[in-house]
């Protein structure tokens, strides 16, 4: 069950999960010009990620940490799209499927044998970019 609680003082939660999606995004586009192309994906997958805890975070949603003390990367997707964005309204509905697909990216240059193709990983970085600032400023204009 998720709990809610309005955003309503600075929190260091938020913060720190958007300097990680920083650090990730940083990291998945110098990966991108050294031509590594899955870990592009990766980091791309996980600076989204981490950008969408930060959104939910502010908006009082706290997704529940597994057994192994991980966020369900199914529930953080869940709650972004459906929640943030198509019932909220709070971010572009071109950013909706932006966090399954970079997932299934992450799958691709994890799991599989053949490494992503470049195009792919410039997309990934590209979209995760476009997640990680949508966040940012939204969150920038909250604390003011």
């Amino acid at each position: 069950m998720l709990r809610l609680r309005p955003y309503a003082m600075p929190d260091p939660e938020p913060a720190a999960y958007l300097a990680k999606a920083s650090r990730n995004l940083e990291t998945a586009e110098l990966a991108l010009q050294a031509g590594h192309f899955d870990a592009c994906g990766n980091q791309a997958y996980y600076a989204a990620f981490q950008a969408a805890v930060a959104a939910l975070w502010v908006e009082g949603v706290r997704p529940p940490h597994e057994r192994d003390r991980t966020l369900s990367h199914k529930t953080i997707q869940s709650e972004w799209s459906g929640r943030l964005i198509y019932r909220r309204k709070l971010y572009p509905v071109e950013l909706r499927g932006t966090l399954q697909w970079l997932y299934d990216v992450r799958l691709d240059a994890d799991y599989h044998v053949a490494p992503i193709t470049e195009r792919a990983a410039r997309r990934a970085a590209l979209r995760a970019r476009q997640l990680v600032t949508a966040v940012a400023a939204r969150i920038d204009t909250q604390r003011r």
